[in-house]
C-alpha cells in the first residue's frame, strides 16, 4: 500500500499523510512516565516496529531505523569547570555542550541549536542538522549544573564563549555562523545576534519580538528577576503580570481542570506598550538574514503575532538583509523536526504543583509545520551560510 497515496479508514490519524503513521503515535503508559510528549534524549537509532494486520492475524512484519547521525560524523564535548569538583566523585569539568561534526573535510558551515524553556540540550536537533553539511553545537544554557537551574540572569557573554569556542575549531568556517532556537531558545538566539556579529543567519521558531522577564521576584530584594544580563546589568526587559494571571487562571486549572494557556499571560503583558518598546528586540542590528517559524494556535505565547511584529519593525527600520515569516495558521508551540510523534497537546511542569500546560496546535497541523519549516531552515541555512 502506497501511503502517499491511500487515505486512512480509520486509526489514529485521518486523510492521506504519507508519515502518518509515525507522527501520530502516542506514548505507551510505561513509557510515559507521567509525560505525554516523546522525547529524545540521544542520538541512538531509533526503531519502529511495524505489523499488518488483517482479520486480527498478521499477515506481515518489517522495522523501520532512524538514524540521527550520518556515518562518520563524531562529536566534541565543550566543558565547563564543575565547583563541585572539591568532591571526591566529583568531575572537573561539566559538558554544557556537544558538537557535531561532518565526515566530509572542512571547512564546515556552524550552526548553534539552543533548547526553549525545557533547558538542557537538544542534541537530536543539532545531531539531525548535521546531516545536511553543518557543524552543529547542541548548547545548554541553563538546567545542566553548574549553569543556572532555571531560566533567570543568563549572561550573554556565555553565549559569546560558545561561539567564540565554535570558531576556534580547526573544521569550522569562521565566516559561515549561524544560530537556530526555538521559544525562549529563539530569543536568545536573536539577542546573540543582535550582540555577535559572528553569527550571519538566525532561525528563530516559535520566537519572540520582545526580551521578557524570568517571571517570579527575587525573595530578598522583591526586584522582578530578568533573564538576561550583559557586562553583569540585566538587559531592559518587559514585565508578565503574574499575579492577576494567577489569579484568573485558578479556576479553569483547580476546579475545571484546564491546561494553563500561557499565551493570555503574554498577550496581557503585550499591552504594556511602553515596556514592551523599551525591551523590543532590536532585530535591525543583526548582521544577516532571519527566517522566523510560527504556529498560529500556540498556547504557550503569542508567536505568530510577536513575528509579525519583528517583521513591522524589521521594515520600519529599513532591516538591511532578507527576513521571513513562515506562518502555519492550525500548528501550535510544539515544533521539532519531521517524523516526531505530535499528539500530545499538553505537558506538566514541577514548578505549576501538577497542573498542565497547553501547548495548542493540531497533531496534522503540527507535522506538517514541522516537515515544511524543518526543510526551508535547512535551505535558509545553506542558502545564507
Amino acid at each position: 500500500m502506497n501511503l502517499s497515496v491511500a487515505a486512512a479508514t480509520s486509526g489514529s490519524y485521518s486523510g492521506v499523510s504519507p508519515m502518518g503513521i509515525f507522527w501520530s503515535m502516542t506514548l505507551s503508559p510505561e513509557q510515559a512516565n507521567g509525560r505525554t510528549i516523546f522525547v529524545k534524549e540521544n542520538v541512538e537509532p531509533s526503531t519502529v516496529a511495524l505489523e499488518a494486520v488483517v482479520r486480527g492475524e498478521v499477515i506481515a512484519q518489517a522495522e523501520v531505523t532512524r538514524r540521527f547521525c550520518a556515518p562518520g560524523t563524531t562529536t566534541r564535548d565543550l566543558k565547563v569547570p564543575n565547583p563541585e569538583a572539591a568532591r571526591a566523585d566529583a568531575a572537573t569539568e561539566t559538558t554544557v555542550g556537544r558538537l557535531f561534526m561532518p565526515e566530509a573535510p572542512g571547512p564546515h558551515p556552524a550552526v548553534i541549536v539552543l533548547s526553549g524553556s525545557g533547558g538542557g540540550f537538544d542534541i537530536d536537533k543539532a545531531s539531525a542538522l548535521s546531516r545536511h553539511g553543518f557543524a552543529t553545537l547542541a548548547l545548554s544554557y541553563f538546567g545542566v549544573p553548574p549553569l543556572p537551574s532555571w531560566l533567570h540572569r543568563i549572561p550573554l557573554e556565555y553565549l559569546e564563549a560558545a561561539l567564540n569556542w565554535l570558531a576556534a575549531q580547526p573544521e569550522v568556517d569562521i565566516n559561515r555562523i549561524g544560530i537556530f532556537g526555538i521559544s525562549r531558545g529563539a530569543e536568545a538566539a536573536m539577542l546573540s545576534a543582535v550582540k555577535f556579529p559572528r553569527i550571519r543567519a538566525v532561525v528563530a521558531w516559535a520566537p519572540s519580538s520582545t526580551v521578557w522577564a524570568a517571571g517570579g521576584e527575587d525573595k530578598t530584594t522583591r526586584e522582578v528577576i530578568p533573564c538576561w544580563t550583559w557586562r553583569g546589568e540585566p538587559l531592559p526587559f518587559a514585565p508578565l503580570p503574574l499575579k492577576r494571571f494567577m489569579w484568573r487562571s485558578a479556576f479553569p486549572v483547580a476546579v475545571m481542570k484546564q491546561p494553563v494557556m500561557f499565551v493570555n499571560l503574554f498577550r496581557a503583558a503585550l499591552r504594556n506598550r511602553a515596556a514592551v518598546e523599551r525591551a523590543a528586540i532590536p532585530v535591525e542590528k543583526i548582521g544577516g538574514p532571519v527566517l522566523l517559524v510560527s504556529g498560529g494556535d500556540d498556547h504557550l505565547w503569542p508567536a505568530s503575532e510577536m513575528a509579525e511584529a519583528v517583521m513591522e519593525r524589521a521594515r520600519r527600520e529599513k532591516f538591511p538583509h532578507a527576513i521571513e515569516h513562515l506562518h502555519f495558521p492550525r500548528a501550535g508551540h510544539m515544533l521539532r523536526y519531521p517524523h516526531l510523534p505530535t499528539t500530545s497537546r499538553y505537558s506538566q511542569n514541577k514548578h505549576l504543583r501538577g497542573a498542565r500546560f497547553s501547548f495548542g496546535g493540531e497533531g496534522a497541523a503540527d507535522a506538517e509545520a514541522q516537515c515544511t519549516g524543518w526543510r526551508r531552515s535547512i535551505k535558509f541555512l545553506r542558502a545564507n551560510l
